[in-house]
């Protein structure tokens, strides 16, 4: 029985080195892959041994609640394209009088994308704030202060959008070079999106695909301003919310 305790207790860690080993800071990757190379020689375990239901990622979920009683669309989007961009998935829930995301991904994953939503929804919000006090006008622009506000915010996201999206493709990983175990970074990715998927099945087995949005006015001004301001807003990862370094290129 304390063998029993003692193996998984070692299996567990190895799940954590082979998630760590799939991550984009290449230091960090290394370290945990030659560390779970040297236990699996010492217990005569595979990566196969140390899968979670045929996995070999350790995946979490956290959630994030609303900042307003009321559900806002563009941090709905913002979550998921955030998500997405690191190999997780947001899912909407109510909460009570109000509403929350929960985000499921791999451990190292998911703190990139919780510290993300978290600066992002605060800045985009400030932004579209300030530049709607500084450059709404009645009598200069068709439409209320609220489509102009909305306008420039949709402009921002769309920027910040493609750029995640571009983050994505460029660190998308070869199925070429294998690690030590012998797996390609496609081979470790594979894993990775089995794991999480098979998190996020058990956490929602009823999961259905929001639906889209209505179509709604924009003003083109504040809209194409949006789109070039989104460009300065910093997709670095903050210091107090990571333990390594990433950075995302305008």
């Amino acid at each position: 029985m304390e063998d029993n305790k003692m193996d998984q207790k070692i299996i567990e860690k190895l799940q954590k080195l082979l998630a760590l080993s799939a991550s984009d800071n290449e230091h960090e990757a290394a370290l945990a892959m030659s560390k779970a190379e040297a236990l699996m020689r010492e217990h005569n375990l595979s990566v196969a041994d140390v899968a979670i239901n045929g996995s070999g990622a350790d995946v979490e979920s956290k959630e994030v609640y609303g900042l307003t009683k009321a559900y806002q669309s563009w941090e709905g989007q913002l979550g998921c394209a955030i998500a997405k961009a690191f190999d997780g998935h947001a899912v909407r829930n109510r909460y009570y009088d109000s509403w929350k995301l929960t985000f499921v991904a791999g451990v190292t994953d998911l703190s990139i994308i919780i510290d993300l939503f978290e600066r992002l929804r605060q800045t985009i919000g400030r932004m579209s704030r300030e530049y709607t006090k500084k450059n709404y006008s009645a009598d200069v622009f068709y439409g209320s202060r609220e489509t102009f506000k909305k306008s420039y915010r949709m402009g921002l996201l769309n920027t910040i959008f493609n750029r995640l999206k571009k983050f994505k493709e460029n660190t998308a990983p070869d199925d070429i070079a294998r690690n030590s175990c012998g797996l390609t970074g496609k081979e470790l990715m594979i894993v990775k999106d089995k794991a999480v998927s098979e998190k996020l099945h058990l956490m929602f087995p009823n999961l259905k695909h929001g639906r889209k949005g209505r179509s709604t006015r924009i003003n083109i001004t504040a809209y194409q301003q949006g789109q070039a301001d989104g460009h300065n807003v910093s997709l670095h990862r903050s210091v107090s919310g990571s333990d390594g370094p990433f950075a995302i290129s305008h």
